[in-house]
């Protein structure tokens, strides 16, 4: 009976470490499509122009949150954004539990609009190996 169960333990521990050593990425896994999040979403920046700071998660294929770099598109002088690490304070259920959390995000200033036409820019997240996504920013009109 000792003799069965060591075998059956071996087999297990075997068994264990051979599913251990799969790859973490499957063969013809998704590992290129980008995709960004802006939070919150300033939503459409009013006529009289915003200032505001925004969380940004880039995911790329099965990658979250990756490093990456930002630029507006063209040249649109009526909008400014830099990369920025923005801080946000959580407070626990229990006492002790309040903690603050750094995140990636984005410092944007949108000048007044005096065009009397809505506008758009192409604010674009650049990832390591050279892709790119954009989030377009609109502002209405006056």
């Amino acid at each position: 009976m000792k003799k069965i169960f060591a075998i059956i333990a071996a087999a297990a521990l075997c068994f264990g470490a051979v599913s251990c050593n799969k790859e973490l990425i499957p063969d013809g896994a998704d590992t290129t499509t980008l995709r960004v999040s802006v939070s919150p979403d300033p939503g459409v920046v009013p006529a009289a122009g915003k200032d505001f700071e925004a969380v940004v998660i880039v995911h790329q294929g099965v990658s979250f949150n990756v490093p990456w770099t930002v630029s507006v598109d063209g040249d649109a002088a009526w909008v400014s954004v830099s990369a920025k690490d923005i801080t946000t304070h959580f407070t626990g259920t229990y006492a002790g539990d309040d903690t603050d959390v750094v995140q990636s995000g984005i410092s944007c200033v949108v000048a007044p609009n005096l065009t009397g036409k809505k506008r758009n820019v192409n604010i674009r997240f650049t990832v390591a190996d050279g892709s790119s996504i954009v989030y377009t920013l609109i502002q209405s009109a006056k």
